[in-house]
């Protein structure tokens, strides 16, 4: 593959995408994106910026906060070299970077974006529990060790704080006693001793131990004798408070070391995803989008070159139809024909190495096997090359390795010699390559070319436009069109004498007249079409933006529908839960009637019952039931009030139903239209039955007393609510106490008729049968 990326600048656009990326081994990632022709790879590159793309313009950008480059520092964990507490917690950082990502991408889907290019990154990140509570139980954000992080630490340090409060007792009382012989009333650490500062003068008759001088030597800083022994032992704390740092330090280390796989991968999946957001950001400043990669069309729509400042910049378009394999660019100087040609090949770069490009919708291009480019006048001092001989030298090296499906951009070809000689030597090059199945933009000023390309079917003439009323060009580029020389009508608007202008004219040959005329009218007809043309896609422009704004307005008003949904059910569920407080105070009531014998039991298990039904969810019916459903259908899910895509029909009115990753079955009752015009709604039907399924034995073994006491009184109101005749406890055997329980319960519950010990085959004093009124 050869692809002169530093011809057509390249670099320069690696480096505006760098500065949008976060971490420092996602701008290494960056500087290495390259052009490739594997297309499966192109398309997954740019469908995974695209998604970015969406992602930023729907949402929000990923958090990238908290991520160091821990390449060296898992490294090390790996071999077992104990981490420094800020490596720690960077650890930590990448930890909650991993999860803010998580919960990032969760909300992606939350807010209808189901694309999954980018699923492969943010689905494979691991969460790695505890390892963050492991680390900030031990390490303070200063990067210090906390004091409780082991029972032995707590003790180290609280004997040094003891003798250091000992020692500034003592050392006080210094200041007070022998104030005379100080220099200052202070108490400093030198050499990491407590020490006084004497006068030099009073140091032999001060009791201690001189540690270290003042710069003008008129202080020594002493340890008095009465603080050494004290300062000894701290010093030897402090060696035991290293030791066990370090020992603290190893079996975190060890405990990073285990996790060493994910945090590493995750550290590179999130590093990989700030690559392909910067690139999504700065496709966002300058408008790209996705072109479609085809086999054998190039299309590209309002192309722009990125490196000229936007308010400036002309968009031209640059199409290869059908058959066509050469486009031959004429024009002035200073026109836009070099600019024209580093576009294309710029753009063909961006799209190999996966970057969206400036260009509008629906634009088309292919995958070159090469892209070469002899561009400029880059002349070799050195080698004594002139203009000519270096563009005859890059030209001979692109010949020498082109191939089946390249694309090779000529500037000036022919240039720089004899006329003559130079526009038969560009024929003669273009006769050549023209035929090897590659596809060719090459720039000339020499008129031969032009009727060159007429003769031609797969050869394009173009031109760059020029304004003869201001005298400038316009910089775009008309396809189709030759150039022409405006040498004489520039001359004459200049004010040159007419006689001079007639007397050129006469001398203009009769058959360069005709291709004059020739190609007046075909610019004529091909400023027509270009009207036409940008009138329509004027009009297309039109029409899309009114669509983008239905697009964005139907996803306002689903995001505030969801808003609406979630406000009401929490309004809806502070209503349940005062109402169900009410009952429940009212069944107590009801409950001290019963005693009274006012009330019957089972009406009081069946208030209780609806009671806990209260705050469970109520089932919600579609209010588009009727409206007959197609694959591609946007549709809410009622149960979880998400937004999901129709896949396939099943049976009995059941659809498979995609949300984001996941695919799940509803019925149609359980869906509700939201993409298309919706019919007139039905009134919501609620519904609120209670079905209870009891089972006819209930077995409190295993169970402590109060736990046996709850199931089974949970469990008679739930046979009184159903009516059933009897029903089977088992309590075992045991010490007999759930046994009592069971006959202490039933025997003081009036609903309950009778009750016997289990028979033989009923598992004997090990089951009691209840009967019910």
């Amino acid at each position: 593959m050869h692809f002169n990326s530093k011809t057509l600048e390249f670099d320069k656009v690696i480096a505006l995408i760098k500065q949008k990326a976060h971490t420092l081994k996602g701008k290494e990632i960056v500087e290495c994106f390259h052009p490739t022709n594997n297309s499966l790879e192109i398309t997954r590159l740019l469908k995974e910026t695209n998604h970015a793309l969406k992602i930023l313009n729907m949402y929000k950008e990923p958090p990238f906060g908290g991520i160091r480059d821990l390449s060296e520092t898992l490294q090390k964990a790996k071999i077992y070299s104990i981490l420094r507490p800020n490596e720690f917690l960077n650890v930590v950082g990448l930890i909650e970077a991993s999860l803010n990502n998580i919960r990032f991408y969760s909300q992606v889907k939350e807010n209808g974006i189901f694309d999954e290019d980018l699923d492969v990154y943010f689905l494979n990140i691991s969460k790695i529990p505890n390892l963050k509570s492991q680390i900030e139980q031990v390490i303070t954000i200063d990067g210090n060790i906390y004091d409780n992080a082991t029972n032995d630490l707590l003790k180290i340090r609280n004997k040094i704080k003891r003798n250091e409060t000992k020692m500034n007792e003592r050392l006080n009382n210094i200041l007070h006693t022998q104030k005379s012989k100080l220099a200052e009333s202070l108490i400093t650490i030198r050499n990491n001793r407590f020490v006084v500062p004497v006068k030099l003068s009073e140091k032999n008759n001060f009791k201690g131990t001189i540690i270290d001088y003042s710069s003008s030597g008129e202080t020594a800083y002493m340890e008095p004798a009465s603080v050494a022994e004290i300062n000894n032992q701290n010093s030897l704390l402090r060696l035991d408070e290293q030791k066990e740092i370090e020992r603290i330090l190893r079996d975190l280390t060890i405990k990073v070391a285990e996790h060493h796989y994910p945090l590493i991968n995750n550290f590179k999946i999130l590093t990989e995803i700030d690559a392909i957001f910067a690139k999504a950001k700065w496709a966002n400043i300058y408008d790209c989008t996705i072109p479609e990669i085809t086999e054998n069309e190039i299309s590209l729509r309002k192309a722009r070159h990125p490196l000229i400042k936007q308010e400036d910049v002309i968009a031209n378009t640059i199409t290869f139809n059908a058959g066509e394999r050469l486009i031959i660019i004429t024009g002035p100087n200073t026109g836009g024909k070099t600019v024209a040609l580093k576009t294309m090949g710029l753009l063909s770069i961006m799209v190999q190495s996966g970057i969206l490009i400036p260009v509008d919708e629906e634009s088309k291009t292919m995958i070159f096997d090469n892209i070469f480019a002899d561009i400029g006048d880059e002349q070799s001092i050195e080698q004594s090359l002139s203009t000519f001989s270096s563009h005859m030298t890059r030209i001979i090296d692109i010949i020498d390795n082109l191939s089946v499906g390249s694309l090779i951009l000529l500037d000036e070809l022919g240039s720089g010699t004899d006329p003559k000689e130079g526009a038969s030597l560009a024929i003669s090059i273009l006769d050549y390559i023209r035929v090897r199945g590659v596809y060719v933009i090459a720039t000339t000023h020499y008129p031969e070319l032009k009727a060159y390309a007429y003769n031609k079917s797969e050869i394009v003439n173009a031109s760059v436009e020029f304004d003869v009323d201001t005298l400038s060009p316009t910089f775009r580029l008309l396809l189709g069109t030759p150039g022409k020389s405006n040498a004489l009508l520039i001359s004459e608007r200049l004010g040159l004498n007419k006689k001079i202008i007639d007397t050129a004219k006469e001398n203009v040959l009769t058959s360069q007249t005709e291709v004059s005329d020739l190609i007046n009218k075909l610019e004529k007809q091909g400023n027509t079409l270009d009207s036409k043309i940008q009138d329509y896609e004027l009009l297309i422009a039109k029409s899309k933006e009114a669509v983008n704004k239905n697009e964005k307005l139907k996803i306002d008003l689903l995001k505030e529908k969801q808003l609406l949904s979630k406000k009401i059910s929490v309004e809806q569920s502070q209503i349940i839960q005062e109402t169900k407080q009410l009952a429940l105070n009212l069944i107590k009531e009801l409950e001290d009637m019963k005693k009274e014998g006012v009330i019957k039991g089972h009406q009081i298990a069946d208030l209780k019952y609806k009671t806990k039904q209260l705050d469970k969810e109520e089932e919600r019916v579609s209010s588009t039931k009727d409206h007959i459903y197609m694959p591609g259908d946007l549709v809410n899910i009622l149960k979880f009030n998400r937004t999901g895509e129709l896949i396939k029909k099943q049976k009995n009115n059941h659809w498979i139903v995609k949300m984001g990753a996941l695919s799940s079955q509803f019925d149609e009752n359980q869906i509700e239209f939201i993409e298309k015009k919706k019919p007139q709604k039905l009134k919501s039907k609620m519904k609120s039955t209670i079905k209870k399924h009891v089972r006819s034995e209930l077995d409190l073994r295993g169970m402590r007393y109060e736990e046996a006491k709850v199931e089974l009184d949970r469990y008679i109101d739930d046979c009184l609510v159903v009516n059933m005749p009897f029903a089977s406890i088992i309590h075992g055997f045991g010490t007999l106490t759930l046994r009592k329980l069971v006959k202490t319960y039933l025997d003081k519950n009036n609903q309950v008729e009778k009750h016997r010990d289990g028979e033989g085959n009923e598992g004997g004093q090990g089951v009691t049968i209840v009967y019910f009124k």
